[in-house]
């Protein structure tokens, strides 16, 4: 086996970067990794550290978000960089979240950091095909040196654990509906609200973990509703274990045709029935109506009636349990995930 050593550099700890999962599966794939994380404070003293321990034959994998490592990287160890994008951060930051600063100073600084990165990497990966044309057009590289990697899930850690703090279930026996993520423009709160209230009356009690959601929301009386983050990837599993639906992503918001959230990975990993606005992004991934429903984006009306087509049918809630699993364990686990990290850091690839 080729024991080129593969050094995976961030600012971020253990355990948070999508590219985890691939340093993890790698691992266990019987590779030679080693982890970096570098103080943003000292970056000149960091690196001038590792210069004198790294081999610059070495291939270097700058880890998601740490885009800016890039230029240090190559500056002090080389030319070998794969950064492990998945998206840019201007799509994170100014598309997605709209923190364009004042008079648009974040919006160019993030894109020179962005396109530096993309310039000075050797291979790009990202999360999507329709990912990948979307960011060689932005940042003007050619599509031969990006290639596309689903995110998967942190299979190690994100294991349910034994919870006496799970949320209360309004209505006994009733089914649980969970939706968990961040608060932004893609995610259609909105649109889970008034659903939740076309519901009102049902057996169902909504789950909503949601950082920094505004209480201008008004939701059902049998929704519960979590404004603070989850402590753990085991929390978050356990709470995703006592669900029966999960959903993605509800509004109808551009970049969804590009991205795939990470709740519909750990939908997937745990077998949980995965309902989301339909888009381009998670149709690469995930069949309609066989794997995972759609439903139109941003429209309520539809969302209910896409829970009660799951709910009210215990057959097809198992038979779409174990069609997401399955396609989980044949497209996005860590071992076919990283087999496929390895085709592409050992792909053939002309020098920048």
């Amino acid at each position: 086996m080729n024991k080129r050593k593969l050094n995976f550099i961030t600012i971020d700890d253990k355990g948070y970067s999508r590219s985890w999962n691939y340093y993890s599966g790698a691992k266990k794939l019987g590779e030679n990794v080693e982890f970096f994380k570098i103080n943003h404070k000292h970056l000149f003293k960091s690196f001038l550290k590792l210069r004198t321990k790294l081999d610059p034959q070495d291939i270097y994998i700058v880890m998601s978000p740490s885009h800016y490592l890039v230029l240090f990287v190559r500056i002090f160890l080389g030319k070998n960089i794969v950064l492990d994008s998945g998206w840019s951060l201007f799509e994170g930051t100014v598309i997605s979240r709209k923190k364009n600063g004042l008079l648009m100073n974040n919006l160019l600084k993030i894109y020179i950091i962005d396109f530096i990165a993309a310039h000075f990497a050797q291979k790009i990966i990202l999360e999507s095909e329709s990912q990948k044309k979307y960011y060689s057009s932005l940042f003007l590289i050619r599509k031969s040196k990006c290639f596309t990697l689903f995110t998967g899930v942190d299979e190690d850690a994100f294991t349910k654990i034994a919870s006496n703090s799970l949320p209360p279930d309004y209505f006994n026996n009733s089914k649980i509906v969970l939706f968990r993520g961040k608060y932004n423009i893609e995610s259609g709160i909105d649109t889970l609200a008034e659903a939740s209230m076309l519901l009102k009356d049902k057996m169902i009690t909504f789950w909503v973990f949601c950082p920094g959601l505004p209480e201008k929301f008004v939701f059902s009386k049998n929704t519960f509703v979590q404004r603070e983050s989850i402590n753990s990837k085991k929390e978050l599993a356990s709470i995703y274990d006592a669900a029966a639906v999960t959903l993605g992503q509800m509004s109808n918001h551009p970049r969804l045709s590009r991205t795939i959230p990470h709740k519909a990975f750990e939908s997937a990993f745990l077998g949980k029935p995965y309902i989301s606005a339909r888009a381009a992004g998670i149709s690469e991934l995930f069949k309609d109506k066989s794997e995972i429903l759609f439903f139109e984006p941003a429209n309520s009306k539809d969302l209910a009636n896409k829970i009660l087509e799951l709910i009210e049918n215990p057959e097809k809630l198992k038979y779409m349990s174990k069609a997401i699993r399955k396609k989980y364990d044949s497209y996005c686990s860590q071992y076919v995930l990283a087999k496929k990290f390895i085709s592409i850091i050992e792909s053939k690839q002309s020098a920048i």
